[in-house]
């Protein structure tokens, strides 16, 4: 198997490297060659190589979109859009030349990663087309920055064939406030979407990020989404990240934080969703190098169905980062005996003058508290639901934008086939 889906990778690369694939690019597969016979027998990776192995691997192609089917699929707020569509960025779409942020297309860019790589980071790193570098610094007489809303989106299906769509984008932040959106549609179509971000988030910024994987229907995607995160916080840092997955068939998210810096604060919350048979695989890696800095982390998860969910986090604090306060925080429901969630948070700690706390809540709908909603009044529907949003309620409320948590909400409740009682609350 795992010759099979190098050849398959080989072969892209030989038909496609005259018309956009550099040096580097070769050197990446050969890396990705051996990754792969290191870490392909890893349970959270079988899904994945199990269903490339038994279709045609393809890459990307420029295809026609309908533009007003996807108008009406994205959150409806003043920013300004970025999209990437089928592997690439639209720039007959996407507003590139704008006053608030400076985006540079196909920049070479040298960077020496302060983490271990995985599959998924040579894989994008050996076919992306174009690099992509987002500068977003302090500009004068500018008071309100327009969020920046980054799209990733995939109209491809062709039987037995699976597209691979893989991305590779910088982002500087430098003394200001910005609010990054990411926001992945998911289709009925059968693809990968391989993303590796660097974000580098420089001395007195503040940084508001939301990633949302949203599904534009109810049924059962096929689709698969591969997100690695790396992230260097400097000094006098404040960043906000804010994660809603809504599970494909496969989703794999790597999220890596470096304090580099001084008096520098994350605040992570993130609400995950799966149900039917699909995999989510999360792994937070946070690492503490100087004093004064503060992380708080809050995961929450809903499972249904026979589907999986995978939590691992760590939270290392280096001998040099005295005076750290870590918080990390899970809290799961199972909503049936068939599906399963798996949480192992770690603390690595080096030094003796620190706080940190961990904790792990799972279990499922008390129908104590459902018995109790019935007495009043309350149908059992309504009372499940009341439950259920009360649950995510805390986290959905951390969303800033009201358009955005609206939309969300009722994505949610679709999703779970509930009622919406977001005004009632």
């Amino acid at each position: 198997m795992k010759d099979n889906i190098y050849n398959k990778l080989k072969n892209l690369y030989k038909l496609n490297k005259k018309y956009f694939y550099s040096n580097k690019s070769k050197i990446d597969l050969y890396k990705l060659k051996n990754c792969l016979k290191k870490e392909l027998l890893y349970d959270n990776q079988k899904l994945l190589f199990k269903y490339l192995n038994n279709n045609l691997l393809i890459n990307s192609e420029s295809l026609p979109i309908n533009n007003n089917r996807l108008l009406k699929l994205l959150f409806p707020i003043d920013a300004i859009t970025l999209f990437f569509i089928n592997g690439k960025i639209d720039k007959n779409f996407s507003n590139i030349n704008n006053k608030y942020y400076k985006i540079d297309i196909d920049h070479t860019i040298s960077n020496s990663s302060f983490f271990k790589k995985n599959i998924y980071h040579y894989l994008s790193e050996a076919f992306t087309k174009k690099n992509i570098l987002i500068n977003i610094n302090h500009v004068k007489n500018i008071k309100v920055k327009k969020p920046l809303y980054i799209v990733y989106f995939n109209d491809k299906n062709k039987k037995n064939e699976i597209a691979i769509f893989n991305y590779r984008n910088f982002i500087y932040i430098k003394n200001t406030f910005s609010t990054i959106i990411e926001h992945h549609i998911n289709t009925d179509k059968s693809y990968i979407n391989n993303i590796y971000n660097t974000f580098i988030i420089k001395n007195n910024s503040k940084l508001e990020h939301y990633t949302f994987i949203t599904n534009h229907n109810n049924n059962n995607n096929n689709n698969f989404c591969s997100i690695n995160n790396e992230f260097i916080l400097y000094s006098n840092v404040f960043y906000k990240k804010y994660d809603v997955l809504m599970s494909n068939k496969y989703i794999n998210q790597n999220n890596n934080f470096r304090f580099l810096g001084e008096k520098t604060k994350l605040v992570y919350n993130s609400l995950l969703f799966s149900k039917n048979s699909n995999i989510i695989n999360i792994n937070n890696y946070l690492e503490h190098d100087k004093k004064n800095s503060c992380s708080v982390q809050l995961h929450k998860a809903i499972t249904l169905n026979q589907s999986i969910i995978n939590l691992i986090g760590l939270l290392k604090i280096n001998k040099y980062a005295i005076k750290t306060n870590g918080k990390l925080n899970y809290s799961c429901l199972l909503l049936n005996k068939l599906s399963r969630i798996n949480i192992q948070p770690g603390l690595d700690i080096l030094n003796d003058n620190v706080k940190c706390t961990h904790s792990v809540f799972t279990g499922k709908i008390d129908h104590n508290q459902i018995f109790f909603l019935r007495t009043r009044g309350i149908s059992f529907k309504k009372s499940y639901s009341i439950l259920l949003i009360s649950f995510i309620l805390d986290s959905v409320n951390e969303i800033n934008n009201s358009i955005i948590k609206n939309k969300i909400l009722q994505k949610i409740s679709c999703y779970l086939s509930v009622e919406n009682f977001l005004n009632e609350f």
